[in-house]
């Protein structure tokens, strides 16, 4: 009898089990890519919305975690994949270079230029491994090479900016994150249409710059102004034009002669977060009176690469 009921809570248990995993993978949005960089195997997630197959002429968007996130996380963070479901285009979540050791191997970061983490003192070759990853998903999917757009937080951000000024001609538009530039030139990304959004009272990476109360990097960070002034100084750009979206969301939109547009959107109250999504900790407020999801996707959708001449 005793035999029988060990059996049977065995089963049980087993079938727990399987049902268990079968609702985790039921439940898991993207898939994980391995690819080798110099040597070195790296990782992305990719989201593929139901409805897209491998024909299908599409764009992609790139979403860079924060330092010391990781793909999984800012792919839940940003509620991203819900965007893409509505909108059909492609979500790649790229992972930066993780510690050596236990739990820092899965607390990744960016060589965004002067900040993060062991991506920078490595100098890890990020802007090649976000080249790779774009090569990586053209060959299973038909993506325009015009419209591929990046966006981040944090040190993704400032990542998004480094590709831009590095690479501008793999990409359509960025939209940065509650990060801003951490190398000295970006002339190169003129033609770059750029859509930053800032919490003004972040303590991470303060609005005016500086080292943060709040910081992880222990870095002294450039201001968003300064981050501006060094995206819009190519464009040849006047003054920018202001408009209040509403109580909390105020959108600058400058008028550039030589370039693509430059727009700052400043969360009036807000934190190091990114507005409407799911935070961790307590992180200031206003971050719910804009969805930066929704909001990179109708900038980047307004963009795309002018065809090369023949």
């Amino acid at each position: 009898m005793y035999k029988s009921l060990r059996i049977s809570a065995l089963l049980a248990l087993f079938l727990f089990i399987v049902s268990c995993a079968k609702s985790g993978a039921e439940n898991e949005k993207s898939t994980l890519h391995n690819i080798v960089v110099d040597g070195v195997e790296r990782s992305y997630r990719l989201y593929v919305p139901p409805g897209v197959n491998s024909l299908q002429n599409v764009s992609l968007m790139l979403v860079l975690h924060g330092g010391l996130g990781n793909a999984s996380s800012i792919e839940k963070t940003t509620g991203m994949n819900e965007i893409a479901d509505s909108s059909q285009f492609i979500v790649a979540y790229p992972n930066g270079m993780g510690g050596r050791f236990g739990r820092m191997k899965k607390r990744r970061t960016w060589n965004a230029g002067h900040c993060c983490g062991p991506a920078q003192k490595r100098n890890s070759s990020d802007v090649l491994f976000i080249q790779k990853v774009i090569d990586d998903i053209q060959l299973k999917f038909s993506i325009d090479s015009r419209r591929i757009y990046v966006t981040g937080m944090s040190n993704g951000a400032m990542m998004a900016y480094r590709l831009a000024c590095e690479i501008p001609d793999r990409i359509a538009a960025i939209i940065p994150v509650s990060g801003t530039i951490e190398v000295g030139n970006c002339d190169g990304a003129k033609d770059i249409p750029v859509l930053h959004i800032h919490g003004d009272q972040d303590k991470n990476v303060p609005f005016g710059g500086g080292k943060g109360s709040h910081t992880v990097s222990g870095i002294m960070h450039t201001s968003v102004n300064d981050t501006m002034n060094l995206i819009t100084r190519p464009r040849q750009c006047t003054a920018p034009d202001q408009k209040n979206l509403n109580n909390n969301v105020q959108l600058l939109s400058y008028n550039c002669g030589n370039g693509a547009s430059v727009e700052l959107m400043i969360i009036k109250g807000g934190g190091h977060v990114w507005p409407g999504g799911q935070s961790r900790g307590k992180r200031g407020s206003g971050n719910k009176s804009v969805t930066a999801s929704q909001v990179a996707w109708d900038f980047a959708k307004e963009h795309s690469k002018a065809l090369p001449a023949k």
